[in-house]
């Protein structure tokens, strides 16, 4: 089983569930972080921060370790208008089960509790699969971004907080 649940910040992790994140980001973004570094990102601790437990049925979601993280998808409140999205990964051999998008939907469902209007991110300009999930989502690219990755070309995209029922994923 598998459960997205809230997070902490991750400045208030372990070192061995910040291990665990920083793992997951390497296998899934390329993105290289250290537990020092995921400390210092802007992600609150509130509804819109979110990780994926796996679990048995019998098991307490509080009682899993860090060995068991599967996703994470951390966002903030960005001047109080935007829900930004400041990372988002999902293990590659659970991704195309839905599991993204029921955490994207729990996210967005945060950003309408706070009445935030819209979404933004950044992404790879080469990670094809995310932007698609992106723009599935309502989200347009609105400009590259140089230097943003260390070894290639970003995208920033935005779009509004989506008014009806979830997206299909």
């Amino acid at each position: 089983m598998f459960t997205w649940c809230t997070a902490q910040s991750p400045a208030a992790w372990s070192e061995a569930w910040a291990e665990a994140a920083c793992e997951l980001f390497l296998s899934q973004t390329g993105e290289s972080y250290t537990p020092r570094s995921l400390a210092s990102l802007p992600v609150p601790t509130w509804n819109g921060n979110l990780m994926l437990l796996e679990h048995g049925p019998e098991e307490a979601v509080s009682t899993v370790g860090p060995q068991r993280l599967r996703g994470l998808l951390w966002t903030t409140p960005f001047k109080d208008v935007e829900l930004r999205v400041v990372a988002f990964a999902v293990h590659g051999q659970l991704q195309g089960q839905g599991l993204g998008s029921k955490g994207w939907e729990m996210a967005i469902q945060a950003g309408k509790d706070e009445g935030l209007s819209g979404v933004r991110l950044e992404v790879r300009a080469s990670n094809t699969g995310a932007i698609r999930f992106y723009e599935r989502r309502g989200l347009k690219a609105e400009g590259h971004l140089h230097d943003y990755y260390a070894d290639g070309v970003g995208l920033l995209m935005r779009g509004p907080m989506p008014d009806g029922p979830p997206w299909e994923g």
